[in-house]
């Protein structure tokens, strides 16, 4: 069964907000077990919109679309399909006690553009809005079925959830849902990753797909099939064939994130972390606090961006911070040392460098981050270079940071 997404909004089009919706949708209709060949943005045009509408229904068997279904003029959806259908827009008195009911609970009387938003494709199903005013309807049309979802995230997913997933898996039974597995990479470059295990990506079943993300590697192991158990067992002995060539590399799978894995680790060996940050201006200390439970192991971070601060609050060597504008590896070690010893941690953990556009020295051109790790029996440099604006190699230097972290809590720093 093939399905469709069509996203709705001259401001999707334009790129003014980002269409998490049908990121959504996407990954919704693969796991129901659909096939997702085409996802459409359209603005809010009538006709474009109705000329959408036909295409989608004349290729798939299930079209999904979010927006337009509010009360004011740009908002077309239901005139465009029901154009598309050939049918008419009918008023819902059912629909319209809901979207009162709704303006109540704002304090709030309708207008007549409220009215609007009663309005159903004739012979549609009316989807109930919990949280805003714009009902959803689900309209079948010579075995083909359109779902029709309001814009805002907070209305349609619990729409989805509750309401329209249980009558599309009723009205397409015999689906094949995918189950899939993620298993999470770090300190090892995509082309690594296919010379390891590159004769499983040409599995037809379970596929094996890698993706790349900001400093991490993620291979997908996936299947479809009826039976939930089978499919478990396929994926998880190709999952097996994976871990014994790259296990080193896997921090987690599905879900997890790399603070979060490292929070457990230095929670279970009752270990304490303190950061010192120069480059990442923050968003290290805040990606590790951000965990819930970080209380139990993180004592304190400390944004040291001038060279004076770094000698003040961190006892940096002055001839080290004014040696190439404050980046190398000796300011870094002694970042990590100085923060473990003002917090009284088992752990320092310190980023410094060049993040962009100006800035850079002999040997370390911008791009450069130096980390430093201090524990009671040693320390440890890392230089790092990535191409790139500021934001990447803030964002890629603080993955670095919790990558090493998680290297030296997991197997040492022999390697």
């Amino acid at each position: 069964m093939k399905a469709e997404v069509l996203s709705i909004g001259t401001e999707l089009l334009l790129g003014e907000i980002l269409d998490t919706n049908a990121q959504y949708l996407s990954r919704e209709l693969q796991n129901l077990g659909f096939d997702l060949y085409h996802r459409v943005t359209v603005g809010d045009n009538v006709e474009r919109l109705r000329r959408a509408f036909e295409s989608a229904v004349a290729r798939a068997d299930l079209v999904v679309s979010s927006g337009g279904l509010g009360p004011t003029s740009d908002d077309v959806t239901c005139e465009a399909l029901a154009r598309a259908l050939g049918r008419d827009l009918i008023f819902s008195e059912e629909a319209w006690k809901t979207v009162k009911a709704q303006l109540d609970v704002r304090g709030r009387s309708p207008c007549d553009s409220d009215r609007k938003q009663a309005l159903l494709v004739w012979g549609a199903t009316f989807v109930p809005n919990r949280v805003g005013t714009a009902p959803g309807q689900v309209v079948t049309d010579g075995g083909k079925t359109v779902v029709l979802l309001p814009g805002p995230p907070r209305e349609m997913i619990p729409m989805w959830e509750k309401d329209v997933r249980p009558v599309i898996q009723r009205n397409f039974p015999g689906l094949k849902p995918l189950f899939s597995r993620h298993l999470r990479l770090v300190g090892i470059p995509e082309a690594l990753v296919q010379e390891a295990i590159g004769d499983l990506f040409r599995s037809p079943d379970p596929t094996v797909a890698p993706y790349v993300g900001p400093g991490e590697v993620r291979v997908r192991i996936a299947t479809r099939d009826s039976d939930e158990r089978r499919a478990r067992e396929k994926v998880a002995q190709v999952e097996e064939t994976i871990r014994r060539k790259l296990g080193k590399y896997i921090y987690g799978s599905d879900g997890d994130d790399l603070e979060s894995v490292v929070g457990n680790l230095l929670a279970r060996k009752g270990l304490s972390l303190a950061v010192a940050e120069s480059c990442t201006g923050g968003l290290l200390s805040h990606r590790i606090s951000s965990v819930p439970g970080a209380s139990r192991y993180f004592k304190m971070g400390l944004i040291a961006y001038s060279p004076g601060v770094k000698r003040e609050c961190l006892s940096v060597r002055k001839e080290d911070v004014e040696r190439g504008d404050a980046v190398n590896p000796e300011v870094a070690v002694s970042m990590a040392r100085g923060i473990r010893a003002l917090a009284a941690a088992d752990i320092g953990l310190s980023t410094t460098g060049f993040a962009g556009p100006s800035g850079g020295a002999p040997g370390a051109p911008v791009g450069t981050v130096y980390i430093g790790l201090v524990w009671p029996d040693g320390d440890y440099v890392e230089v790092q270079r990535y191409p790139g604006d500021r934001s990447s190699v803030i964002s890629r230097g603080t993955q670095a940071a919790l990558a090493l972290l998680w290297r030296f809590l997991t197997r040492g720093l022999e390697e």
